[in-house]
């Protein structure tokens, strides 16, 4: 009875797992972009999102494709007190990513993509804890912003029209 059981358990499992498909997949795009990707900057990139962004998917001038980064930070105090401090600050930052072909010589991908976060400073002037915390919510927020957009990339590298 157990063997029978334990059979029928194992030819179970076999069907059952032959239908798996691997997540990695080395015809996507974004698996494609890593070191074949040159890289261009708008003037107004800061520097902290240029490191990240070099980190995922490197630079090399000689590669198959143009990434075109355009990043826009909108600030906007949400609590403020009676002698103007803001006790909360809203931060959102948009990055607008297109992603050239060289061979093809035409668009795959033109997306912006959004991140948010919300920032309380704790206290007047300059406070290390604070700038901290404030650097590690930004960090945050564009490493989030760079995998939205790696797992926003399409599967196939068709252009658009």
């Amino acid at each position: 009875m157990i063997r029978g059981f334990f059979s029928l358990f194992i030819i179970f499992y076999l069907f059952a797992c032959t239908n798996i498909e691997f997540v990695l997949k080395d015809d996507l795009l974004s698996n494609r972009l890593n070191n074949e990707t040159f890289i261009t900057y708008d003037k107004k990139n800061n520097e902290m999102f240029s490191q990240e962004l070099l980190s995922y998917l490197g630079n090399n001038e000689k590669g198959e494709f143009i990434l075109d980064t355009k990043l826009e930070e909108t600030k906007e105090n949400r609590l403020v007190k009676k002698n103007q401090v803001a006790e909360k600050v809203d931060y959102k930052i948009t990055v607008e990513y297109k992603v050239f072909h060289l061979t093809r010589d035409c668009q795959i991908y033109n997306q912006k993509i959004i991140s948010k976060f919300s920032f309380v400073p704790k206290s007047f002037g300059y406070n290390f804890g604070t700038d901290r915390s404030f650097e590690k919510l930004y960090k945050g927020a564009i490493k989030k912003n760079i995998i939205n957009f790696i797992n926003s990339l399409p599967a196939n590298n068709s252009c658009i029209k």
